[in-house]
């Protein structure tokens, strides 16, 4: 029996370094190559250098595509976690067949392809004549708000009702409720969605595909173009390292405020 917990232990403390082997060891090579001095692709780079930096944000299309991407996601997050906050609140009392199917729904986008969200979107659009920007939007927003819809719904579902019915029963009403009593008891769960949303709208690339158009680009279809059209990858090295590290900052700052223990519990 101790030689089988043994060898399950390794087993499994081997297939975790393997798996964050193979998701962090990628990731590394770009951030070093971004400060490559040389004019091509070289790893180990031969000294350091921040050209591609400059270089980057010497581009016009590049820095209204990241100006556009963190505009984009901080809409999206905050609409997306907004909806689904509310969303979540209404069925984290309701159970039976009508409950679970509108779960379902809230859901769908994890488990749906983006791309044929992208080309369906497409085709409404078209039909409605909807502008660029608030489809592409409505779009991100589709994408992300299972994440702030799942979070909440923990926190909501993990929140005592009697709690409630004691606010209401001294006074107040549902919105006065919901902003000094449940709000405050599941605010980790929102913010931790809101993360979750920004992130997952910040680098969606299969959904814009089809939706941009002409000066309404975000930084990952600038970045497929790039790379197709013109091809210096240490350009594109900048930029996915500056996706990186402003990502990197909305983390840490969250962490200081939550701690990423409660933001995995939240989930």
């Amino acid at each position: 029996m101790n030689r089988a917990r043994v060898a399950g232990r390794t087993l499994r403390g081997s297939a975790t370094v393997i798996a964050t082997t193979l998701i962090l060891v990628p990731i590394a090579i770009v951030v070093v190559a971004a400060f490559s001095p040389e004019d091509y692709f070289e790893f180990p780079p031969p000294g350091l250098s921040g050209r591609w930096f400059v270089e980057f944000f010497r581009l016009e299309n590049m820095r209204s595509a990241f100006a556009l991407s963190v505009e984009l996601a901080l809409l999206a997050a905050t609409l997306s976690t907004v909806l689904g906050t509310l969303g979540a609140l209404f069925l984290a009392r309701r159970r039976g067949a009508v409950a679970a199917l509108l779960q379902g729904l809230f859901l769908a986008p994890l488990v749906f392809p983006t791309i044929i969200l992208g080309v369906a979107l497409l085709l409404l659009y078209k039909t409605l004549g909807m502008p660029v920007f608030p489809g592409l939007l409505l779009a991100h927003c589709i994408v992300a708000m299972p994440y702030g819809f799942r979070t909440v719904l923990a926190s909501a579902q993990a929140l005592d009702p009697a709690l409630e019915e004691a606010g209401q029963s001294l006074g107040a009403g549902p919105l006065r409720t919901f902003l000094l009593l449940t709000l405050p008891l599941i605010w980790q769960g929102v913010l931790s969605g809101w993360l979750f949303a920004f992130i997952v709208s910040f680098g969606e690339l299969n959904t814009a595909l089809f939706l941009t158009g002409p000066g309404v680009t975000t930084l990952p279809i600038e970045i497929f173009s790039y790379l197709q059209f013109q091809g210096s990858q240490l350009v594109i090295a900048a930029a996915s390292t500056l996706q990186i590290a402003l990502i990197v900052i909305l983390v840490t700052a969250i962490e200081r405020i939550v701690g990423i223990g409660r933001i995995i519990r939240a989930r």
